[in-house]
């Protein structure tokens, strides 16, 4: 099956603008932090996700293979903390040949990990558990994480039009604040470590854009391979666009598509020999992965409106992480 680029080259640009939403699920004990102190972890989670965000929205076709790069005229990303949990809005906007709204579920998503990524790590309940690593050794691992994983990844508004018409997010209440503390963990002394890690994630699609994939007659081509593909990069490109993450010396990424009832299940697992470990390599191949499926289809899940009431990436949550001394 071929894969392509969809020709935009005879189209007028017109003024254009997304709006996505997302929820990043978050212990108490640390929402508790960011609320009454602004920081937790490495610093202060929400000014790192709002410009990782703001600079992922202009990237994002470097990363979604389909994607086309576009003049992004404006981007602004709002941070609202709940007691179990933090909100995100980003809006993009542009005047070009075709649409936004992939940049903006791109930056959201980026922009969730960049909180994630600064407030990880066992909690202050954490339950220690005896597992299994790849090589069949058991290590000790936290039985309990900070953050449960990422939810309800949207688009909530979507504008095309002649004129700028677009309506913001000034309904989104940002409530974040805090000390302007940015840190990146010091991993000099850390031992070498084996790493491994495991992420999954899910986006709902319509049952005729399932058929489509089974079928193999999406436009943009083969949607399996061109999502692992893109995951597999993705994963070895984390560091380049997340503020805090390290270059990691990652030595195997595996991913593994399902085409489900009501739409496709991503699973990624990464290996590395680091002084650290690889789980946000795994779930940034994941959300790569889940939105380059989006980008592939959005026209078939596009309704008369030219909106995506039913496509939600439901869930990105991280099944393990562990790190075995290298000794």
């Amino acid at each position: 099956m071929s894969v392509k680029m969809i020709d935009i080259t005879s189209k007028e640009p017109v003024y254009r603008e997304a709006v996505a939403r997302g929820f990043l699920k978050v212990d108490e004990d640390t929402m508790s932090d960011l609320i009454n102190n602004g920081v937790s972890g490495l610093g202060n989670a929400a000014s790192i996700a709002k410009i990782t965000a703001i600079n992922a929205v202009k990237t994002a076709w470097r990363y979604i293979p389909l994607l086309h790069p576009i003049p992004i005229t404006y981007v602004e990303a709002r941070v609202h903390y709940e007691k179990d949990g933090i909100e995100m809005a980003v809006l993009a906007r542009t005047r070009a040949q075709t649409g936004v709204e992939m940049d903006a579920l791109f930056g959201l998503f980026t922009g969730l990990l960049a909180a994630w990524n600064t407030i990880k790590g066992c909690s202050r309940t954490c339950t220690p558990e005896w597992v299994t690593n790849f090589m069949g050794k058991k290590v000790q691992t936290c039985g309990s994480s900070r953050v449960d994983g990422m939810f309800d990844i949207r688009v909530v508004n979507k504008v095309k039009s002649e004129d700028s018409v677009g309506l913001g997010i000034e309904d989104f209440m940002d409530n974040a604040n805090g000390p302007p503390i940015v840190t990146m963990f010091d991993v000099t002394t850390e031992p070498t470590y084996y790493g491994e890690a495991s992420a999954k994630g899910f986006i709902r699609l319509r049952e005729e854009t399932v058929e489509l994939i089974r079928q193999g007659k999406v436009e943009k081509g083969d949607v399996i391979t061109v999502s692992k593909t893109a995951a597999i990069v993705a994963a070895k490109k984390a560091w380049e666009i997340l503020p805090l993450v390290h270059l990691n010396y990652l030595t195997y990424v595996n991913v593994d598509a399902r085409v489900i009832e009501d739409g496709v299940e991503i699973a990624v697992d990464t290996r590395n020999v680091s002084n650290t470990g690889s789980a946000m390599e795994a779930v940034f191949a994941t959300g790569v992965a889940l939105l380059t499926v989006w980008d592939m289809v959005k026209k078939y899940e596009k309704d008369e409106k030219g909106q995506y009431p039913h496509t939600v990436i439901r869930e990105i949550k991280v099944l393990k992480a562990l790190k075995t001394p290298a000794v």
